[in-house]
């Protein structure tokens, strides 16, 4: 995790164990009363795989924020919240503006730049100055298990794309940080998680690894303290 953990935040990712989070409001709830962040208000990203961007806080009267795949939010009440089943949760720290964003990514909201927009939210809404601006893109499916066919790849500048045996991967986190760098962040603020959802079966779900028609999913979350 790099530079991104600190004393003033609270952060992280549900594994299997704490069971399926998608939709399950419930789990969701004896998840974080475990965690003694059941008081807090807990506000989730109804996810669009598109590029709309939320502030929230206390007084937002949405548990669910429709359409959405970013929130932010510089209230210490708050919890942010995405699902996620080897997309990518990328966590966004201000320490100085005392500012959090969460933002949820599968390769549709790496092409919409989900995470610069986020990253410009927090510029132009709160006056961050990049530079002070940390990342944390947490587990998802890595380049060994991310495998598209040419319609997708076509859409990936090659540097992102890994052949082998006729078969393309998509390193997305890589494409998430050089977005983020042009918007200004440093490259030494953004740290990536090495754990792949699809190769640790055992301590996370994935989509592509078991294909169920009904969705399970982590739930990523992050907040002041």
């Amino acid at each position: 995790m790099g530079s991104f953990a600190s004393s003033n935040l609270i952060y992280g990712l549900s594994e299997k164990s704490d069971g399926p989070m998608k939709g399950d409001f419930a789990n969701q709830q004896s998840f974080f009363k475990q965690r003694n962040l059941d008081e807090r208000k807990i506000i989730g990203a109804d996810l669009a795989h598109d590029d709309k961007v939320m502030i929230v806080n206390s007084a937002t009267s949405l548990r669910m924020i429709p359409n959405c795949d970013a929130l932010i939010t510089n209230d210490k009440n708050c919890l942010l919240t995405v699902t996620v089943a080897d997309c990518l949760p990328i966590y966004f720290y201000d320490q100085q503006k005392q500012v959090v964003a969460l933002a949820h990514a599968g390769w549709k909201g790496v092409l919409n730049n989900i995470a610069q927009k986020t990253a410009l939210s927090l510029i132009n809404n709160f006056s961050c100055n990049p530079a002070n601006i940390k990342i944390f893109i947490g587990p998802h499916i890595q380049k060994c298990h991310f495998e598209v066919q040419g319609d997708v790849a076509s859409q990936f500048a090659p540097k992102y794309l890994i052949e082998t045996d006729d078969k393309k991967y998509i390193n997305l986190a890589v494409a998430i940080k050089d977005q983020l760098v042009k918007t200004g962040l440093l490259a030494d603020n953004i740290s990536i998680s090495s754990e792949c959802t699809y190769c640790l079966k055992d301590k996370y779900f994935s989509f592509r690894r078991e294909r169920d028609k009904i969705v399970k999913a982590m739930i990523a979350y992050i907040g002041l303290d």
